[in-house]
């Protein structure tokens, strides 16, 4: 199954490369960049991250409401589960699986479809993988030709064809003050944004054997997004729109949803706060 979203910057996007300091001999913080053929040559170019992508529109929004929708206050799980749900957990020092993990690994995600999305690891075992693939680009002509062989729709592609990546990325200079002592001096940072009005095809594929209900999350998730990726929010930085998207309906998951937190037998609920995730073993023990 492939689905796709579009979106669009309404402020100044600040998304920080992870190289930065390795190839970058200035002192600007470099927008994330990918490899990429341009001309014939091989160029690092300003895009976004589809790992923050996936964590800022699909596992944050989907966490955030399972945990509200089923009354549970962050302070109630064990650390673990938070882990899991937010940021995908870690293993344990000295973790051995069990014979049936794969098992476990799949009820784990039959009673939680957000994490088919996003997968994760409890204490002492990894799940089966995420079934999500995501792939962005920047509608930009450094990326029209990938546009058009993945099969983008046609407005999107003649889009891309409009500017080059690098007449939508500008410099940014803050100051930040360095405190009474220093008599007012401030220290200035500058990094790159993407422009307000810049677009993104964001391409989702799903594996045949993803649930329905895990394809509404996707959708539902938009819909639960606050509208911010990147950095320097708090300087207004980061907002952005889904202008296009062909996501199947989020009620299927909204219906599911609203069943199990009416549950009062629900094993989704107590299988965060107990760390047994819905199988009868303590998956995340409280520490």
């Amino acid at each position: 199954m492939k689905y796709y979203i579009v979106l669009e910057a309404v402020s100044p996007i600040a998304h920080g490369d992870t190289l930065t300091g390795v190839d970058n001999g200035s002192n600007i913080r470099l927008f994330m960049r990918t490899p990429v053929i341009v001309d014939g040559r091989k160029k690092r170019i300003p895009t976004l991250s589809e790992n923050s992508l996936r964590t800022v529109l699909f596992r944050k929004p989907l966490a955030d409401d399972l945990l509200m929708s089923l009354g549970i206050q962050k302070d109630e799980p064990p650390k673990s589960v938070l882990n899991l749900l937010f940021s995908g957990g870690n293993l344990g020092k000295g973790a051995k699986a069990p014979g049936d993990q794969f098992a476990l690994g799949k009820l784990v995600q039959s009673t939680y479809p957000m994490l088919e999305l996003v997968s994760g690891c409890v204490d002492n075992f990894v799940l089966p993988q995420s079934r999500l693939r995501p792939t962005v680009w920047p509608l930009a002509q450094e990326f029209a030709n990938s546009l058009k062989l993945v099969k983008a729709p046609k407005a999107t592609i003649e889009k891309s064809k409009e500017n080059s990546i690098y007449k939508l990325v500008d410099n940014e200079v803050r100051t930040r003050g360095t405190g009474e002592e220093s008599d007012g001096n401030q220290m200035l940072y500058e990094y790159e944004v993407m422009a307000i009005g810049t677009q993104f095809y964001l391409e989702l594929n799903l594996d045949c054997n993803t649930s329905e209900l895990a394809a509404s999350a996707m959708a539902y998730a938009l819909e639960k997004w606050d509208g911010y990726f990147g950095g320097q929010g708090r300087q207004g930085r980061g907002r952005m729109v889904a202008i296009d998207s062909n996501l199947p309906n989020p009620r299927f998951y909204s219906d599911w949803l609203n069943k199990v937190a009416n549950d009062v037998d629900s094993k989704t609920k107590s299988g965060i706060i107990d760390g047994t995730l819905g199988t009868t073993k303590i998956l995340c023990e409280v520490k």
